[in-house]
């Protein structure tokens, strides 16, 4: 019956959206913001939203690094139970701390009558929720789709979404600022003879599931200055113990896990990573999400750990960038690091 009820509520909005406002689609009035989203689809705006539902964390951790946080009145569920998120969400807005903010949704879907009640002028999406974004647009609602994957779509997610909070400036600074490091730490890797070769693998055990040449995190690599031993031209391959007995790389780097996960596997002895214990640890994650601007922390970490300068204090590298990507929100993050 719930079904029903809401398949008549879109029909029936659609259609009186279609009757009140047939006239305004057909005007050839140049909207003052338009944005190309993931799928194609043309967003245009009067003026920027100020009532935004964001139910894809990459995106809403733009939000945040573009002080628009503001704006949203609804967030995914996974926010309030992941303590992966949770914890530093909470240090960033009191809202999730009392946990105040709606949840219409997960980080991968959404319900439409839940969404439709906080009355948004923007929907924010990952582009594999096509399907809701159609259901949601078919009642009136504004939709932007994002995809993150690769490193030109990190920068372009922030100009879109600065361009739809009247945020611009924040986000060319940010941007930059992030380019620049970039470039610095592309110097310095010009001038290595020999790169260190390095393995990454995912959270959770999974030890033989790591980054391919066509991954956020294999650019992270490559801004690092070192060498991703995997060469399959994918996201994220699953090996096996002898493929990477045989790449045999320099460094390994985890992603949440502990290196006991390497070292206690007998199989892998010999590997040059694990008799040196040149094994790191990207920890906490929420400070190296590749597919935010984060990814230079990512970047900056690997460099200084595959290079050491005793200058420098790799945490202290990482701490600049969070503040300078959140500004004085960062102080309360920096007591979790």
């Amino acid at each position: 019956m719930n079904k029903i009820i809401a398949i008549l509520f879109i029909s029936a909005t659609t259609l009186l959206f279609s009757c009140t406002n047939g006239s305004k689609e057909t005007s050839q009035e140049k909207k003052a913001i338009s944005v190309m989203d993931a799928l194609g689809n043309s967003i245009e705006l009067d003026k920027p939203v100020e009532r935004i539902v964001v139910l894809y964390e990459p995106a809403m951790d733009a939000l945040y690094m573009l002080n628009a946080e503001d704006r949203i009145v609804g967030i995914f569920n996974d926010v309030y139970n992941s303590q992966e998120l949770f914890p530093f969400y909470s240090k960033l807005d009191d809202r999730i701390q009392q946990k105040k903010l709606a949840v219409p949704g997960s980080n991968g879907d959404g319900n439409i009558e839940s969404i439709m009640m906080l009355n948004p002028d923007l929907v924010i999406l990952q582009s594999a929720q096509a399907e809701l974004a159609q259901a949601l647009r078919a009642v009136g609602v504004k939709v932007y789709t994002t995809k993150v994957e690769q490193y030109q779509e990190v920068f372009q997610t922030m100009h879109d979404l600065a361009a739809l909070t009247g945020t611009q400036e924040r986000a060319k600074d940010l941007v930059a600022y992030v380019k620049a490091e970039y470039a610095t730490m592309k110097s310095k890797a010009d001038t290595i003879q020999v790169k260190k070769k390095a393995y990454f693998s995912w959270a959770y055990g999974r030890i033989f599931a790591t980054a391919g040449r066509n991954s956020m995190m294999n650019f992270c690599l490559e801004a690092a200055g070192v060498e991703n031993v995997c060469t399959f031209a994918v996201d994220q391959p699953n090996i096996s113990p002898e493929t990477l007995v045989s790449w045999n790389p320099d460094m390994i780097i985890m992603w949440n896990d502990s290196p006991n996960e390497f070292y206690k596997r007998k199989e892998l002895r010999g590997i040059s990573a694990i008799e040196n214990k040149e094994i790191y640890n990207l920890l906490p994650m929420f400070f190296y999400n590749p597919h935010t601007l984060k990814a230079l922390s990512t970047a900056v970490s690997i460099h200084n750990w595959a290079y050491p300068n005793k200058e420098v204090n790799v945490n202290q590298k990482v701490e600049e960038v969070i503040l300078k990507l959140y500004g004085e929100k960062g102080k309360a993050l920096m007591e979790l690091i």
